[in-house]
């Protein structure tokens, strides 16, 4: 699950002065003051300016914010951070591009997002930014991502729908996210209760905690309405067993969902469901799945590895 930096569509002047970003804070702007060659770029040539970055509360951001004070020395451009709790933010974003607001000049995304907003041009393809040599420093290498990243936005838009594996860059690496199972060793070593590794045993763990321990939810899991739930734990898993949102049969696109396979995984995670997760998961998003697990509340929780990604708002 690749997280990305984006430009929104009818922006590109102020994405060319956003575009420095992408050399300067993802490249590390600490280095570039020292190291700054005499024939790479102007980095104050858009000084004076000011840009709005937008993206959710989050690790990421955290770690780009950290960075702003450098970028804003190095290139005289002002940037306001505008930060919204998950859920919020996705569907924010989503209206202030569509809308084509000019309030957002770089924004955060994703993959399920981006799929969503490049087809109706949206989103500012970046190629020409990165080729360009008056905008990207010489010392920025792109390709020094790790390919499945780069993959991951890249593609071309025919007939309002994605080709993926060649043609445009819609957004820069940030960051990326692995589903895995987290677990608190003190109380599951407590109750003498072996990790599970799969839903069945999953649910029987928490029928064992249960009676153990009532106080505590045994599993976390995102449920709140949102795509970022569905690519968590329930998709993860269902790949494990196999399952396949389509299938080709004689030569036609069919649903996959009704294999044995799907069925199977169907069952035993509703089960999962039912017996682990707590009360409140209809509603609960990752920030309640990281503070039971970090609190002790929680034994167990199915959900992300954070390592991050970008784009930019198109155009500006």
């Amino acid at each position: 699950m690749p997280r990305t930096l984006a430009a929104p569509r009818g922006h590109s002047y102020h994405f060319v002065k956003a575009a420095l970003i992408c050399s300067t804070l993802l490249s590390g702007a600490a280095a570039s003051f020292g190291q700054a060659k005499a024939e790479d770029i102007n980095w104050r040539q858009f000084e004076g300016a000011s840009i709005v970055w937008a993206y959710d509360i989050h690790p990421y951001a955290d770690a780009v914010a950290a960075q702003l004070p450098e970028f804003e020395k190095l290139t005289g451009i002002k940037v306001t951070p505008e930060l919204y709790p998950d859920d919020a933010y996705w569907n924010k974003l989503t209206i202030q591009l569509s809308t084509k607001s000019p309030s957002w000049d770089v924004v955060g995304t994703g993959i399920q997002p981006a799929w969503d907003l490049a087809p109706g041009q949206l989103l500012e393809p970046l190629d020409r930014y990165l080729n360009d040599p008056k905008l990207t420093s010489a010392s920025y290498d792109y390709k020094d991502f790790f390919p499945a990243l780069r993959d991951a936005l890249t593609w071309q838009v025919n007939g309002g729908q994605i080709e993926p594996g060649r043609g445009q860059v819609w957004a820069i690496p940030h960051g990326f996210e692995n589903i895995q199972l987290f677990y608190r060793k003190d109380i599951l070593d407590k109750h003498g209760i072996k990790v599970p590794t799969t839903p069945p045993e999953m649910s029987a763990a928490c029928e064992k905690l249960k009676s153990a321990d009532p106080a505590i939810t045994p599993l976390g899991v995102r449920g709140v309405r949102f795509w970022s739930s569905i690519h968590t734990a329930a998709i993860s898993i269902a790949k494990s067993y196999g399952v396949h949102d389509f299938v080709v049969k004689d030569g036609k696109l069919e649903t996959g969902l009704n294999s044995p396979e799907s069925i199977a995984f169907h069952k035993d995670y509703v089960e999962m469901i039912k017996r682990c997760a707590a009360p409140s998961f209809a509603n609960d998003n990752w920030y309640q799945v990281v503070d039971g697990i970090n609190s002790g509340r929680t034994a167990m929780a199915i959900d992300s590895n954070m390592f991050g990604f970008w784009n930019d708002v198109a155009g500006r």
